[in-house]
C-alpha cells in the first residue's frame, strides 16, 4: 500500500507519545533494516529539535517553565516564539554570548531525551502513515 502522503500534516513525536495518524513515532520493535533507518533518521531529528529547544530555552528564560506549559492562546506562543527565534538569530548574527543563570546548569543546546512509554503499538490504521513513510523513504 503506497499512498501519497500528506507531509505537511504529518508531525514528529517521541516515544513517549502515542502513535497516532498524523504523529510519526518510533517503531518500538524493529523488524526490518528500513525501519531502523527511520528509527536512526527520527532519532537524529529529534535531536536537532531539542537542541534548538535548549538553546532557546537557555537565551530566553520566559521559555523556561518548570511544569511545560506557558499560559497563553496557541496563536499567541506561536508569535512569541517566533520572536524568540528571531531574536535568537540576530544574536548569532551580532556575536551575543549565552549569559547562563548561576547555579541553573543548563547548558546551551542541552538535549532531552524523555523516556520511553511501555504502551503497546497503536491500532493498525495510526501505523499506516509511518508505515508508508518507511516504504517510501527508507526502503
Amino acid at each position: 500500500m503506497s499512498a501519497e502522503l500528506p507531509h505537511f500534516n504529518l508531525s514528529l513525536g517521541d516515544s513517549g507519545y502515542p502513535n497516532l495518524s498524523w504523529l510519526l513515532t518510533p517503531v518500538r520493535n524493529i523488524r526490518t533494516g528500513a525501519e531502523n533507518h527511520y528509527n536512526d533518521a527520527h532519532g537524529r531529528t529529534r535531536r536537532i529539535i531539542e537542541r534548538t529547544f535548549g538553546l532557546l530555552k537557555a537565551r530566553f528564560r520566559c521559555l523556561q517553565l518548570t511544569d511545560g506549559s506557558l499560559c497563553y492562546s496557541p496563536e499567541k506562543l506561536c508569535q512569541i516564539v517566533v520572536a524568540c527565534c528571531m531574536l535568537h538569530n540576530l544574536a548569532i548574527r551580532r556575536h551575543v554570548p549565552f549569559l547562563l543563570e548561576e547555579g541553573t546548569g543548563d547548558a546551551p543546546g542541552a538535549a532531552v531525551d524523555p523516556e520511553d512509554n511501555e504502551d503497546e503499538e497503536a491500532e493498525d490504521e495510526d501505523v499506516d502513515n509511518r508505515t508508508s513513510v518507511i516504504c517510501q523513504y527508507f526502503q
